[in-house]
């Protein structure tokens, strides 16, 4: 028979057992309580959908455009958005520009917001009154004037890093974009997983190494690993939220 102290007991027993992953250290990363013995699980079923890319991430469309993201981490950026509703979203590497519309489709449902993307390719713009394409290398001179041209002083921004993913390219983006995210906004760096993390990891330095020495000389910026809840993500560990 049921009876009402059956939830309480429940509640319980399950924060007893969440204490205790925290306690003795069973952690993924911080905020993520996965026991050690899931962490291999993770990963496999990572390099599993990674791996099978012309079906899986390589074949997604948003509104019938290409874009080549995971669909947790789809999921995850629009929870980002409502929690933070930035002015304005940078993005470099627009590809298709898939999610660019993907970003502008959410900020319309937000009433609020606007897509600065930027790639050295036009491979096709989908054309949307909430996006700015720029064409160039997303480090070039003038490319960064342009981009902070379009901030306006007091407008809040978050950044999405996604073109040339080479330690020395991600290393400058970061050192060029990352001051342009607002207090409480995110830098997120795509396809940390590269250079066995854990997919190609023949590839060398990459996306991950170049956010670790970065973080090395930059305390504004602290990893969100609570973004990463649904264990696929093409940015384990690349999910940064600006704290001052």
């Amino acid at each position: 028979m049921k009876t009402q102290q059956q939830p309480v007991l429940i509640v319980a027993v399950g924060s007893a057992v969440l204490l205790a992953f925290f306690v003795l250290g069973v952690v993924v990363g911080p905020g993520l309580p996965w026991p050690p013995n899931d962490a291999k699980t993770i990963a496999d079923f990572h390099k599993l959908f990674y791996y099978s890319a012309a079906t899986t991430w390589k074949n997604s469309r948003w509104l019938g455009v290409p874009l080549q993201k995971f669909p947790t981490d789809l999921m995850v950026y629009q929870e980002i958005l409502w929690d933070t509703k930035p002015d304005v979203l940078v993005e470099t590497g627009t590809y298709k520009g898939g999610s660019a519309l993907y970003f502008a489709s959410i900020m319309d449902l937000l009433q609020k917001g606007r897509v600065i993307t930027i790639d050295v390719t036009d491979r096709g713009r989908p054309p949307h009154p909430r996006i700015t394409y720029l064409q160039g290398f997303s480090t070039a001179p003038e490319i960064v004037a342009t981009v902070k041209g379009q901030i306006a002083p007091g407008e809040t921004a978050m950044v999405v890093l996604d073109s040339d993913h080479s330690y020395a390219n991600v290393l400058n983006e970061l050192q060029v974009y990352s001051p342009l995210v607002t207090k409480d906004a995110y830098l997120v760096v795509e396809d940390t997983s590269l250079n066995g993390h854990p997919v190609h990891a023949e590839v060398g330095p990459g996306p991950w190494e170049a956010l670790e020495d970065f973080l090395k000389s930059d305390s504004s910026l602290v990893r969100d690993r609570t973004r990463e809840k649904y264990m696929l993500t093409s940015s384990p560990g690349g999910v940064l939220r600006k704290i001052r």
